[in-house]
């Protein structure tokens, strides 16, 4: 379980609905909210930056000891022959062996529309992400073309979205991109600005009425150096 001491200190807050004002006050959404109280994920610094700042706590008070991978640097190790992901332990992150779109967000589907990884990875530091490749060099200073992503889906993205996070992004077209999602500074109710880490790469402007989802990546596994 991660984010102990966030999840405690959330608790001397007495909230009535802790996710939706926690979301409310820091314009996060709520599913990443969610996931941080619940200890499911690793909270990421920027977060915890923004509760410590907005709540007026100290963030070392916040952040467990030991708690601050953002990548990980491992072999996969693929599940034995007929070994299923545990939903009730979550510390197997099934893998799409595809980049983050594909027709239907990153899953494959079957005929009888069940999602079906190509395998299941032993990374506990990414239990209840999903994991799939990344084929774009737009982050290329952090993170190859190739490289295995770790993410979970932001469903409600559109109300409140951490801003300046690493985000794969799928559009309504078919288009797909890996970048940083940063607020409009002049339509930010109706616009995202996108950034790379790869100079070669100009920042823009996206509708957000053209984007079909958004995937939090928690890390990620270079293959390359």
């Amino acid at each position: 379980m991660y984010n102990k001491k966030l999840i405690a200190y959330v608790a001397t807050l007495k909230f009535d609905n802790a996710v939706t004002q926690v979301s409310s006050d820091l314009e996060v959404s709520k599913g990443s909210v969610s996931s941080y109280l619940s200890g499911k994920i690793k909270a990421s610094k920027n977060f915890l930056e923004k509760f410590g700042n907005f709540y007026n706590v100290d963030q070392s008070k916040l952040q467990d000891i030991n708690n601050d991978v953002v990548r990980v640097d491992m072999e996969i190790v693929k599940s034995k022959s007929g070994k299923s992901f545990d939903k009730n332990t979550g510390l197997l992150v099934p893998f799409y062996d595809i980049d983050f779109s594909a027709g239907n967000d990153i899953v494959t589907m079957d005929n009888n529309g069940i999602s079906k990884p190509d395998y299941y990875m032993d990374v506990p530091e990414f239990a209840g992400c999903t994991a799939f490749r990344a084929y774009s060099d737009s982050m290329e200073r952090l993170i190859k073309s190739g490289s295995i992503l770790f993410g979970t889906k932001v469903e409600e993205w559109n109300l409140h979205l951490e801003y300046g996070q690493i985000y794969g992004i799928i559009c309504n077209d078919g288009r797909r991109y890996l970048k940083y999602i940063r607020r409009h500074l002049e339509n930010h109710k109706d616009l995202f600005l996108l950034k790379s880490e790869n100079n070669n790469y100009d920042d823009f402007d996206i509708p957000k009425r053209a984007i079909r989802s958004v995937w939090l990546i928690h890390g990620w596994l270079n293959k390359r150096t």
